[in-house]
């Protein structure tokens, strides 16, 4: 028979309701979405670990109550003497917070002990542990926890461990022979990795575990050991990462050189944190990197940066010099050199009152410093990367910059003119239907290295805007009138042509631009749509100014685009002011979900010459009295994104540029297209087919693969395949790849990534990589 009895006893638990305080619950818990449901904790989380004991349902504490009441159940109770009480049979002690399970427990209120055996569980909201036994000492406030296993909620990191003994008043845990993993039971009752330490101490007072010859298993295979190791117990865990192995070869090898990267992280604060990297590599030496990262808010004002510098002793450029490479593929040897490094900073602020700045700027020791180190794979075989650093401010209508803009040459990088500094500022004024607005730039144009015959020179050009407009759902009408105000003081650098130390120039231009808006019902396969029609004109006029004495500082014709057409000038920059009379016409239609979502679209347009343009960057006149032929199609369905714009000859229609994207999502497939066609038939064409995607082969294995194809070359310019498993516990990634170098050689290399699920996660750097070099 079952005797329930409830009784007040005078020994309080506190010692056993602390356990919680030493698990490093934080460190190692996942975003598991949990439900509580009576006496069972159910999850969405398919590949979470088998709970190792049925949860029970405990009541909330009340931190009010100093010493909460405890009822004690059992088939039998009985009271040997006058100071202890005898638990036997399915013995069960709940108090908010803690529900005690055991075979039999003995309670001593004179010695403040409570001894439990037999089947031992402890339940608290957060936390599970199952024990042969277990002795409290409440007086000594001590623990000991013999044959343990332990589970932490709601992420189900589990463990098992010889023994647990607790001391309260040190505020630490010590747990013999521990283990700890996130991964499930396979069906032999063994894991897929996990952690086990000699010596596993928690110190809740210093907020740190440390463990003693820890050894890393993978599939019971120990991968990894330390005598000592050291963690937080708080959110962000310092320790090592996950290596990645890797392989490539530069210029002058025709084998790959071997390469891993081995970073450490150091949790330096809430809102800061630092990895060193260390990068064996077979020939060249031992490379660090070091990435410090903070960002920090304090009322409006916020600020943040990442700051990374690399370097290494380089055996190879030590005993041959540094290698690049010419236009034409050879060889050159440059100096003999071993100390080589790298940094770089990303930094944004903003300073309330209106201002803020930005900071990107990059250093190398040579040239060819990202084609030879793997530390940056988009950098290894480009010739520069933009650098700038700006500060803006911006108050209603008002708004100005200063901005350094440079380049970080690289091999065979061209010599483009830097802005040292730039200077610009803008303002708007609105009235009713009339707009003004006047924006003002000074731009001093510098040449990194000193060249002959390269003008050096201060640039002020404003272009005040006055415009008219009428707009409702049927229609727009605008008129816009500009002045363009030029001055251009040239530098004594001993280029200049003579009496031509200032250059001053006045353009005004007018144009008129208006359109109509159609709508119409539309079914198609039972769908309801909207159809719009809309055709459009402007009529632009830019009178003649003789512009050839100006130098070319920033300034080229524009890219391929739709917009182009209703361009007031045809040149990016301020450096040409394209005379014209020209009337741009396009018409567009649209398909539109009744909510009013873009489904479709598709418009053509072209401009009609009213004269020849003489201000060209050639300087030879244009007299075509038309333009190309421009189209453009979209689509926006479901699965499906499509964009293009396409450039076709006026005479004979053959396609001269064009810009293609594709992309198709289903879930986690993933497929991406990219096709660019430049100056078809001239000399300086250019055609690139660029694809990949990503698939899911099953539930554990993905599948990616990317191609860029030089069209013209019949050659691949660069080719990667990535293969991926994803396990529940734990995941690995191969990437390998090829890249063609200056010389035409190609760069093979190999890339593998290995990961623990609760470790730490990377995520897919392949699909990664591949939404980036596709620009989705």
């Amino acid at each position: 028979m079952t005797i329930k009895n409830t009784v007040t006893s005078h020994i309080r638990l506190n010692t056993i309701l602390c356990l919680l305080c030493f698990f490093p619950h934080q460190a190692w818990s996942e975003d598991y979405k949990t439900v509580q449901v009576g006496e069972n904790i159910h999850t969405t989380n398919p590949c979470a670990p088998q709970l190792i004991a049925k949860p029970q349902k405990i009541t909330a504490k009340d931190p009010k109550q100093t010493n909460p009441p405890q009822h004690i159940e059992a088939d039998s109770l009985l009271q040997p003497s006058k100071n202890e009480y005898l638990l036997q049979g399915h013995a069960n002690l709940n108090q908010p917070g803690l529900v005690v399970l055991s075979d039999e427990a003995v309670l001593n209120k004179q010695t403040q002990t409570a001894v439990f055996n037999g089947h031992v569980e402890l339940h608290q909201p957060e936390l599970i542990i199952t024990a042969d036994n277990a002795r409290v000492n409440n007086r000594q406030e001590t623990a000991v926890l013999n044959n343990t296993r332990y589970q932490i909620l709601p992420s189900r990191t589990h463990g098992k461990s010889k023994n647990i003994q607790i001391d309260q008043k040190a505020q630490q845990a010590a747990l013999a022979r521990a283990s700890l993993t996130t991964c499930k039971l396979n069906s032999d009752q063994s894991v897929d990795w996990d952690l086990k330490f000699d010596e596993l101490t928690i110190d809740n007072k210093t907020r740190r575990v440390v463990g003693k010859n820890t050894t890393l298993y993978f599939k019971d295979i120990p991968i990894f050991y330390t005598p000592y190791f050291d963690y937080p117990l708080d959110d962000r865990a310092s320790g090592l990462l996950f290596p990645e192995i890797g392989s490539y070869k530069s210029l002058t090898q025709n084998e790959s050189n071997q390469y891993v990267k081995m970073p450490y992280y150091f949790n330096i604060a809430a809102n800061m944190d630092d990895t060193l990297t260390a990068i064996p590599m077979t020939q060249r030496g031992l490379a660090l990197e070091n990435e410090f990262r903070y960002i920090a808010r304090n009322n409006d004002i916020t600020h943040g940066a990442k700051i990374t510098l690399t370097g290494l002793q380089d055996n190879l450029t030590a005993s041959e010099g540094i290698v690049s490479s010419d236009l034409d593929g050879n060889l050159i040897y440059g100096d003999k050199r071993s100390e080589r490094w790298r940094a770089s900073i990303e930094a944004n602020q903003n300073w309330g009152y209106g201002f803020s700045s930005t900071l990107n700027w990059d250093e190398v020791s040579d040239e060819s410093f990202f084609a030879d180190i793997p530390v940056q794979n988009n950098l290894k075989t480009a010739t520069q990367k933009q650098r700038n650093a700006q500060i803006n401010y911006k108050d209603n209508a008002f708004s100005a910059y200063i901005q350094l803009l440079s380049y970080l040459r690289l091999q065979n990088a061209a010599i483009n003119y830097e802005k040292r500094p730039e200077i610009g500022a803008s303002y708007a004024k609105y009235l009713g239907n009339f707009d003004f607005e006047i924006a003002a730039t000074v731009t001093d144009f510098v040449t990194p290295v000193a060249v002959t015959n390269k003008y050096e020179a201060v640039r002020f050009h404003t272009a005040p805007t006055l415009s008219y407009q009428i707009q409702n759902s049927y229609a727009h009408l605008k008129t816009t009138l500009v002045a363009n105000q030029t001055q251009y003081n040239m530098r004594d650098d001993g280029f200049n042509e003579p009496n031509q130390n200032t250059i001053t120039r006045f353009i005004p231009q007018m144009a008129v631009r208006g359109g109509l808006i159609f709508e119409r019902d539309f079914e198609f396969n039972k769908q309801n749509y909207i159809q719009t029609l809309e055709p459009e004109v402007q009529y632009l006029y830019t009178p003649y100014e003789d512009q050839s004495n100006i130098t070319l500082f920033d300034t080229a014709d524009r890219s391929l685009d739709f917009s182009n057409l209703f361009a007031l000038n045809r040149f990016t920059g301020a450096d040409r002011i394209g005379d014209t009379r020209q009337v741009s016409a396009a018409l567009t239609s649209k398909l539109l979900s009744p909510q009013g979502r873009p489904i479709a679209e598709a418009g053509v347009g072209q401009i009609a010459y009213l004269e020849d343009r003489r201000v060209t960057l050639s300087n030879i006149p244009e007299t075509d009295k038309v333009s190309d032929i421009f189209v453009k199609l979209g689509l926006n369905f479901n699965e499906w994104y499509f964009a293009s714009t396409t450039q076709l000859d006026s005479h004979d229609q053959h396609l001269t540029n064009a810009n293609t994207r594709l992309k198709w999502q289903r879930n986690d497939d993933l497929a991406l297209l990219n096709h660019t066609l430049n100056n078809q038939g001239t000399a300086f064409e250019t055609e690139m087919l660029s694809f990949g995607g990503y698939t899911k082969i099953n539930s554990k294995w993905d599948l990616g693969i990317y191609s860029s194809y030089d069209l013209r070359e019949e050659d691949f310019y660069e080719m990667q395949l990535g293969l991926r498993y994803d396990s529940c516990c734990w995941a690995a990634e191969f990437i390998a790849e090829r890249t063609q170098l200056e010389n035409g050689l190609y760069n093979d290399g190999i890339q593998v990534q290995f990961e623990l699920k609760g470790l730490s996660s990377s995520g897919s750097k392949f699909k990664q990589a591949l939404t980036e070099k596709l620009n989705f």
